[in-house]
């Protein structure tokens, strides 16, 4: 009777030390580089890129820097290489991290009393009992931390785009600058070099020989200046791409037509509001914060299980039996991280509010500043450009003729320099007020994309109230 029951109780220490460990060395499943990839490139149709190391840069094959860099491959190249974004990109180490310690099981404890004298052997084996209650809630709230993280580096890879975008159009523009400031050097060279011939031949006074030198040192002072901004512009392009360190030519093969957008702008809220990352990741904090609180309320319970308490010299011989260790919750019922963390519920809730509203704002704003942007560039490429040009060759003409003075000509020549630069810099504003929209709403607009690949971004991710269940389903 009694062997049989020593192993029947060894038997049951093997069973559940086996379950124990066979779950304490499985992997949960968490969300990794794979789904950030899937989401950006579904939300914008880039590739995020394989990891590498810190100190390498990668240049994919679709990008091919020989033939000039187009904005779409400086986006790409952004994701790949942009410095920033590949350190917060090692926050999904430490959420694995995260998961597998909320997923691994305690140790199991041994004590034991040796046989000295006349005291006999004593073994008591520890096994942890609150796991099976608090273990799926550690594990259910690592998880949902994941897949925010997760998302938080969607938002963050949906930045890294709009400010490698935002630079490009930057870099383009000061090139485009530079050329205008190089042409009206010429033209202010060509007016000196007229007045200097008429003031020769007594046609015109010293004043307007004077007033004409000036503006063609004004000239050589644009030009030079420009050259610089073109010079930093390209060097904080380099620095967002991650190729400081690379002999890489960059070389912009300039900007694309922007056609008119499908949405309004209510629609444009709506998709925002659905799709975020950033509003996605808010909503999963706040269901992790539920899932932390509904575990405060039991976490400062600690149950062992005694399995078995062996005695080598009991009145039958060898010994063994159950028994159990646990804290009594007299004085203390974890009030303290209660109150903390419901704190943190009711935080996370009302910083939801406060996103939603700040993404509707974002979007109103990039949206009426596109708006605005693309009528003041219809203004000035139909009407004020082509009005000064003409207004330029009247007064030449009139100058051939003696009937003006250079002082006009040269009023004219520099309201159709500044009708030009005005121009460049509205058909700039229109790409980052694109680039700034595009953010704002989370996926690309004028390009159309399988949204499928975007992780249920149109699924609303219930508040629920501190205490209440989330189904998984719903996240």
């Amino acid at each position: 009777m009694g062997n049989s029951c020593k192993n029947s109780v060894l038997s049951g220490i093997l069973v559940v030390l086996a379950a124990l460990f066979s779950a304490g060395c499985t992997m949960p499943v968490y969300f990794g580089r794979c789904q950030v990839a899937a989401d950006l490139e579904g939300r914008m149709g880039y590739l995020l890129g394989p990891e590498k190391p810190a100190c390498n840069a990668l240049i994919p094959e679709i990008v091919c820097c020989e033939d000039g860099l187009s904005e779409d491959e400086a986006a790409i190249l952004g994701l790949w290489n942009n410095p920033e974004y590949q350190e917060l990109l090692a926050d999904l180490h430490i959420t694995r991290a995260d998961l597998i310690q909320a997923y691994q099981i305690a140790n199991p404890d041994i004590s034991t009393m040796f046989p000295v004298g006349v005291k006999q052997w004593e073994v008591t084996l520890m096994v942890p009992l609150d796991v099976l209650v608090l273990r799926p809630h550690r594990v259910a709230a690592a998880q949902i931390e994941s897949r925010r993280v997760a998302q938080r580096l969607v938002q963050d890879g949906l930045n890294v785009v709009r400010d490698v975008r935002c630079a490009y159009v930057d870099l383009v523009l000061a090139r485009q600058r530079l050329e205008l400031a190089e042409k009206g050097l010429q033209l202010r060279g060509q007016l000196a070099r007229m007045a200097e011939a008429r003031l020769q031949a007594g046609a015109v006074a010293e004043l307007d020989v004077s007033a004409m030198r000036l503006d063609a040192m004004f000239g050589e002072e644009e030009v030079m200046r420009t050259a610089r901004e073109v010079d930093l512009a390209q060097e904080r392009l380099r620095y967002l791409l991650g190729l400081e360190s690379e002999d890489v030519m960059i070389e912009p093969t300039g900007l694309v037509e922007v056609p008119p957008l499908g949405d309004d702008v209510d629609v444009l809220v709506d998709k925002a509001v659905a799709s975020r990352p950033d509003l996605r990741a808010l909503r999963l904090a706040f269901v992790a914060a539920c899932e932390r609180a509904r575990l405060a309320r039991f976490d400062y319970f600690n149950i062992w299980g005694a399995l078995p308490d062996i005695n080598s010299k009991g009145k039958e011989g060898f010994e063994a039996g159950p028994g159990l260790r646990m804290t009594i919750p007299i004085f203390n019922q974890n009030q303290g991280a209660i109150a903390r963390a419901e704190a943190a519920v009711e935080r996370l809730r009302r910083r939801y509010v406060k996103l939603r509203d700040s993404v509707t704002l974002e979007v109103r704003q990039a949206h009426t500043r596109l708006m605005q942007a693309q009528e003041g560039l219809s203004v000035w490429s139909e009407q004020v450009v082509p009005q000064a040009n003409r207004a330029v060759d009247s007064a030449r003409n009139a100058l051939e003729e003696d009937s003006v003075s250079l002082l006009l000509v040269l009023e004219t020549t520099r309201q159709l320099f500044d009708a030009q630069q005005r121009e460049l810099q509205s058909a700039a504003d229109v790409r980052r007020t694109v680039a700034e929209l595009e953010r704002s709403v989370g996926r690309r607009l004028l390009e159309t994309f399988d949204e499928s690949m975007i992780y249920q971004t149109v699924e609303e991710i219930p508040l629920p109230e501190p205490g209440e269940s989330v189904e998984e389903d719903a996240l």
